[in-house]
């Protein structure tokens, strides 16, 4: 799978990945929060291409505390990315 950032977030949750961590998430797509989003709600959030598939993922209202983010995208790209153990 190729992993491209955009300076996207995603648009709304379409599922979720949850037993991860912010250094998870940056390893996985090999490259760190880049995107700017609401800072009353999110801290961390990436937006990226996945095989020319729009995604993201951030951790809505502190949510990584409880190592849980959601995610916009098809649930096949966060599956390969986290394996379905992780993936709402």
């Amino acid at each position: 799978m190729i992993i491209e950032p955009i300076n996207e977030a995603g648009d709304h949750a379409t599922g979720g990945i949850f037993g991860v961590t912010v250094a998870n998430i940056t390893k996985a797509l090999g490259f760190k929060s880049n995107c700017k989003d609401d800072p009353s709600k999110v801290v961390n959030s990436w937006g990226f291409t996945a095989d020319g598939k729009r995604c993201g993922i951030w951790d809505y209202k502190g949510s990584q505390k409880y190592k849980s983010f959601s995610t916009f995208g098809p649930r096949e790209v966060f599956v390969e990315l986290f394996g379905a153990d992780h993936v709402e």
